[in-house]
């Protein structure tokens, strides 16, 4: 009887139960189980949400690679022409290389002081190199057009930059 007393409540119900019927084979969960399987799939799914959000916001960054430009011809000073036909300004390339080559930590490498010889033809193909220093090193940089819509006169251009 002392054993009995010492045992918990919920214990002595399941063993009453198993008796009766034949569950012998099938455990009762109790509720402390019950609390810590619910803690569980919770910090589980947690886990997995914030993972699939951190993939999101990767995926997201890296898709900035690609940019579009619309020439403006207003702003003289950005305006440019080569070969007689408009082209994005060496200083648009320069900064928005240098602002989303490394959107986050893991993603790209740390550059700076990026240069672009010449400006970027409007014109689907066409290509040109940067280059920027990163850990010491200067690396290049490749851009190209993939695709110019809308006027000639102030076209707007998508163009990309490998990492």
């Amino acid at each position: 009887m002392a054993e009995a007393r010492g045992r918990a409540r919920g214990r002595e119900w399941s063993h009453f139960l198993c008796s009766i019927i034949d569950m012998t084979t099938i455990p009762i969960p109790t509720q402390e189980y019950e609390m810590q399987r619910g803690f569980l799939v919770g910090a589980v799914g947690g886990v997995a949400a914030m993972a699939a959000v951190g993939g999101l916001v990767t995926w997201l960054a890296a898709a900035k690679d690609v940019q579009h430009t619309t020439i403006d011809t207003m702003p003289r000073a950005l305006y440019v022409k080569v070969d007689g036909r408009p082209a994005i300004a060496k200083t648009i390339l320069q900064a928005r290389i240098e602002g989303w080559y490394h959107p986050l930590p893991w993603l790209g490498r740390d550059i700076g002081d990026v240069s672009c010889p010449a400006p970027l033809k409007a014109v689907a193909g066409a290509t040109g190199t940067c280059t920027a220093r990163a850990d010491g090193d200067r690396i290049s940089i490749p851009v190209r057009v993939i695709k110019v819509e809308g006027d000639p006169a102030t076209p707007r251009v998508t163009w990309k930059f490998e990492r």
